[in-house]
């Protein structure tokens, strides 16, 4: 039911899901950089689309590779990765890199933004929350790897090309925002409140507590 609902909701304008299919722009083949259980990248793709995997956890890779949406899976760090791929001369329409740069130091996170650079043949997309955030131990799930090591700024996007939007209201989603920790159902109530900010959010990413950063080739 879970799944289902996702589907559903990559067609309500606006929300996380649906900014990510409009970024996708139909490619051919995706980089879906720290892709973890697939779930995500399931719920956006196409099925003719060509996706590969890199993930550094061997247990979110089982998982990705249940969904049937990836055509390869990597598993390994990922900037030796990357740089792997950058010498066998790989190219993809899209590099897709969402919640993730956030869990690797701010000179790794460079280097993964030039690797990008490299490997990108149309477009690249990096959603991350705005500034630093602790990671809430519940989304932890057994993962040392999901442990958040660097907080990224609008302008650090903005300065290599990238035009950079807003998502998720900074006072509800922030750190110490109103849905941290709070019930289910106290966060259901605080989403729906703040839903109609999202369109403004969208256009002036300072008031958004993520970013996400689209750059075309």
């Amino acid at each position: 039911m879970k799944l289902k609902m996702e589907q559903l909701i990559k067609y309500v304008p606006f929300t996380y899901m649906w900014y990510l299919r409009k970024f996708s722009d139909h490619p051919k083949t995706v980089l879906d950089i720290g892709c973890g259980n697939g779930e995500l990248m399931s719920v956006i793709a196409d099925r003719e689309w060509k996706i590969t995997g890199l993930d550094i956890f061997d247990r979110s890779l089982n998982k990705a590779r249940k969904t049937g949406f990836y055509s390869e899976l990597i598993e390994g760090d990922l900037i030796k990765s990357c740089q792997k791929l950058v010498k066998s001369k790989k190219k993809y329409d899209l590099i897709f890199c969402s919640q993730v740069i956030e869990h690797i130091k701010k000179e790794d996170g460079n280097k993964l933004l030039d690797l990008a650079d490299k490997l990108a043949r149309k477009r690249i997309y990096f959603g991350t929350p705005r500034g630093f955030m602790k990671q809430p131990e519940e989304f932890l799930e057994k993962n040392p790897f999901q442990v958040h090591l660097s907080g990224w700024e609008v302008s650090e996007f903005t300065e290599r090309g990238y035009i950079v939007f807003g998502v998720g209201f900074n006072s509800v989603w922030k750190e110490q925002g109103l849905a941290r920790g709070k019930p289910k159902w106290k966060i259901i109530l605080l989403t729906l409140l703040s839903f109609p900010l999202n369109p403004i959010i969208y256009y002036f990413p300072s008031l958004g507590a993520g970013i996400m950063a689209i750059k075309d080739k």
